[in-house]
């Protein structure tokens, strides 16, 4: 059962997310003309954001970053739609994520960022990608080597 803000209807939620979840931008428009709001979640606390960048559809990214989606929501995991994106490799929703103003340093329940999410999959370009977000300033990230020991101060 979605947990909705407002009144939203659970069937517009529902209508939304599965929307993004299979790339549907018809039933994404339609749940968002009805009203339905652009970052109700569902049981696990995803939205359709969550959904849209899990599996790369990146028009209905774009569709729900235009209606206001935040870009740093979490999951019951902790996990923002750029832990997703990044996770499965999806560069352009990446991308889009960032010119939106995501952050890379979001940790999730297991304590990774996104950018560990991609070097974990030796997804190198998202890691190179988000790094050249960082040249202009935009965030900051860090990559420590697995099994090396941290400084104390």
């Amino acid at each position: 059962m979605p947990s909705i803000a407002g009144d939203a209807d659970p069937e517009l939620v529902t209508l939304l997310i599965d929307g993004a979840r299979y790339g549907d931008m018809e039933d994404v428009d339609s749940a968002l003309a009805q009203g339905v709001t652009v970052d109700s979640k569902d049981a696990m606390g995803r939205t359709a954001l969550h959904m849209a960048c899990a599996n790369g559809h990146c028009d209905v990214v774009s569709r729900l970053l235009e209606a206001g989606a935040l870009t740093d929501v979490q999951n019951e995991q902790g996990n923002t739609p750029l832990h997703w994106s990044c996770l499965n490799g999806h560069k352009e929703a990446v991308r889009l994520l960032m010119d939106k103003g995501a952050s890379a340093a979001v940790l999730n329940e297991a304590g990774r960022t996104p950018v560990d999410e991609a070097l974990t999959r030796d997804f190198m370009d998202i890691f190179e990608l988000i790094n050249s977000y960082n040249t202009a300033g935009a965030v900051s990230v860090e990559v420590q080597e697995e099994g090396a020991d941290e400084e104390e101060e």
